[in-house]
């Protein structure tokens, strides 16, 4: 799928769930190189987008909404296995299942993000929540069927 085909697909998939807030270039921006060089990153297959809604609705919006509507920052969503391999990730990712995603808010530091996630939303026993020091990667794990909750980062215990 070319990135035009998926933009237009991923577009009207999210729009037609009620997505408006997040479009198909922040879950895979096809073809952007990882710092300029390495493999291109790949549209995903069709039947992720389902994970992709999934984080969207469950964790996202509410992200957007926490504290006052404000702009969330996506940083990675998507990555097909060997954008993975080249970006560093984790051999079992949840970027390759559309169900992980990278991101800032604004007005909030990623440890404000990530202790807000811990202690607030309402699937917090079912996320992966990790922190680092320029984002707060959040996935949806556990409502995918898999161990939950997880939590791990840069600051040693801070969800304690």
């Amino acid at each position: 799928m070319t990135k035009e085909q998926f933009y237009l697909a991923g577009g009207f998939y999210l729009q037609a769930h009620g997505i408006t807030s997040f479009v198909a270039a922040e879950v895979a921006p096809v073809g952007r190189l990882a710092n300029g060089r390495g493999p291109a990153l790949l549209a995903p297959p069709a039947h992720l987008m389902r994970n992709a809604l999934l984080l969207t609705e469950r964790v996202l919006l509410w992200v957007r909404n926490l504290g006052g509507a404000s702009p969330v920052h996506v940083s990675s969503w998507y990555r097909d296995p060997a954008y993975n391999r080249a970006v560093g990730g984790a051999s079992a990712s949840i970027h390759l299942t559309c169900g992980a995603s990278d991101i800032r808010k604004d007005g909030m530091t990623p440890r404000e993000l990530a202790l807000r996630l811990h202690r607030e939303h309402p699937d917090r026993q079912r996320l992966g929540i990790g922190l680092y020091p320029t984002f707060t990667h959040v996935d949806v794990r556990g409502l995918m069927g898999l161990t939950a909750p997880a939590r791990w980062g840069t600051v040693g215990n801070w969800w304690l």
